[in-house]
């Protein structure tokens, strides 16, 4: 099924005022929501969103909490979401991040006591679209095994790069092959993954969702590699906010909030003029999509460069929802 982008922001609006959420907060979130949504990433937007309610009835998100700056170290700051509503949160950890770039030429936040963030490429690029780099990563509860175990101890710590241009170029991907909204949205579709996603109970490889989703055996994406970039985003994001780690998070509560993250902008027009960035990255798009194709009926894509062909289609022809999901959404 298809449902407008009104009615969409409008359902979520409905829910989160029906729990006393302030209105201009509301609309704010349940905005944030149906963009996520409309740009096609539907694990963590209208998905999403019951979970987000779940955890919102639970005390573990405080709707009126209002981040506050602990630390000032030049282009450096830390802050505290006192477990605010993370994807607001996080818009204006983005927002302060690019104003320190302003004076600096590059920003960093580092924020402790966060609650999920939903689509964490939303922030980078919102940096991008303003002509900033954009990075940011978060942690997690631990919802992965380290490489060689089968008991979770790491996060998937999603890492997000976006880099101006015509069009954004944008990398917004977890530590593991899919993240567990991927995993859903492959469930709820009937599909098996792709390429192998996880162990089954056996220990072998395997791409039903539907197994990986109970076992919680993921796999870490590139094997060793994502497992050991997992690790290190966990310490550097717990040591520059002073924050909750992986471990911390997963042993101290009951859920996954007071995690940590870090947003990053770096200004770039002071280093390089913008029609030779353009020329640059040009170049490097060309020569990227030029290569010799496996398969001559399947283009060579570049990471965020499909995301305004989706959200054009989505506002025009509504946005695709899962049946289920919307029954959920109707019924909180």
């Amino acid at each position: 099924m298809r449902v407008s982008y009104s009615e969409l922001k409008h359902q979520f609006k409905r829910v989160l005022l029906a729990r006393g959420v302030a209105e201009h907060t509301a609309d704010d979130c349940a905005g944030m929501f149906a963009d996520t949504t409309a740009s096609g990433v539907y694990s963590h937007g209208v998905n999403r969103f019951p979970r987000f309610i779940q955890q919102l009835d639970a005390g573990d998100i405080v709707p009126d909490a209002e981040p506050s700056k602990l630390l000032s170290l030049g282009a450096i700051e830390q802050w505290d979401a006192h477990q605010g509503i993370g994807n607001l949160t996080a818009r204006r950890m983005m927002d302060r991040a690019m104003q320190l770039a302003d004076d600096h030429g590059i920003g960093l936040v580092a924020l402790r006591n966060a609650n999920h963030w939903m689509r964490g490429g939303g922030y980078g690029w919102q940096a991008a679209e303003k002509g900033y780099i954009g990075i940011c990563w978060t942690n997690s509860i631990a919802v992965m095994p380290p490489w060689g175990a089968k008991t979770c101890r790491i996060g998937t710590n999603p890492l997000i790069v976006a880099v101006p241009g015509n069009p954004i170029t944008m990398v917004d991907m977890s530590m593991s092959m899919f993240s567990y909204g991927a995993l859903e949205l492959n469930r709820l579709a009937g599909k098996t993954l792709p390429v192998d996603g996880g162990f089954d109970n056996d220990g072998h490889l395997t791409r039903d969702p539907a197994t990986i989703e109970e076992n919680r055996r993921i796999l870490p994406m590139g094997y060793w590699k994502g497992s050991a970039l997992s690790i290190v985003l966990d310490m550097i994001a717990t040591l520059l906010s002073g924050g909750a780690s992986v471990a911390e998070v997963t042993e101290d509560h009951r859920d996954e909030y007071g995690v940590s993250q870090v947003f990053i902008a770096i200004e770039i027009d002071r280093l390089i003029d913008g029609d030779s960035r353009d020329q640059k990255l040009q170049h490097i798009m060309d020569y990227v999509t030029s290569a010799e194709r496996d398969n001559p009926d399947v283009a060579i894509r570049l990471p965020g460069h499909k995301f305004p062909r989706i959200l054009e289609e989505n506002l025009r022809d509504g946005i695709p929802v899962d049946e289920r999901v919307w029954a959920r959404i109707q019924a909180l």
